[in-house]
């Protein structure tokens, strides 16, 4: 296992918004955006509907699998590299939650886990999953949704964050549950 000094990483105001797939990061994100926050929408979804594959060929191909989350980390360290530490911004997803798809993968992550030290996020909000539903660009099933949730946990506890999570406010209106999800994650940005 790789080292971890959570002191040598370059600080930054970044806020990133993470989870299970189907957990609602994508509304979230996108109610930040019309509040006027800067957000930086999830590499993984742009690129998996750039691939022109379906949701099952990908399940059934795990090289395909595999390569996918090796371009996903890559363009996610490009995005966070791109921005300006200082900048305040959400992100729907960061690099470490490339280290929970790796894990899930049998993939190495020692490469992983040191570029996912070079900058420290200014906090990480999980989001508790919403029922699964398939929205024609997730692969994943039921079982390794809920696995991933608790790769991801792992991966950020790794790193050093205490992960705040966010709960689904399954009581209210879909509309309202998002924006609840956002007042609760803004009360506790220490921006």
């Amino acid at each position: 296992m790789t080292e971890i000094d959570p002191l040598s990483a370059e600080p930054t105001n970044w806020f990133v918004i993470t989870g299970p797939p189907s957990a609602g990061k994508t509304s979230v994100i996108e109610a930040l955006r019309q509040r006027g926050h800067p957000v930086v929408a999830e590499t993984a979804r742009q690129y998996i509907a750039s691939l022109g594959r379906s949701p099952s060929e990908i399940a059934a191909d795990p090289a395909l699998q595999r390569r996918i989350q090796h371009e996903i980390s890559a363009l996610q360290a490009q995005a966070e590299d791109r921005l300006a530490p200082a900048e305040t911004v959400f992100l729907d997803r960061a690099l470490p939650d490339s280290m929970a798809y790796f894990r899930q993968l049998s993939l190495p992550t020692d490469e992983l886990v040191q570029r996912s030290t070079r900058f420290r996020y200014r906090q990480i909000f999980f989001l508790e999953g919403l029922p699964f539903a398939n929205d024609g660009l997730r692969f994943e099933r039921v079982e390794e949704a809920m696995q991933l949730a608790d790769h991801i946990i792992s991966a950020y506890v790794e790193l050093g964050y205490a992960p705040i999570r966010v709960p689904v406010f399954d009581q209210l209106e879909p509309a309202a549950s998002v924006a609840e999800r956002v007042t609760h994650i803004l009360q506790r940005s220490t921006a």
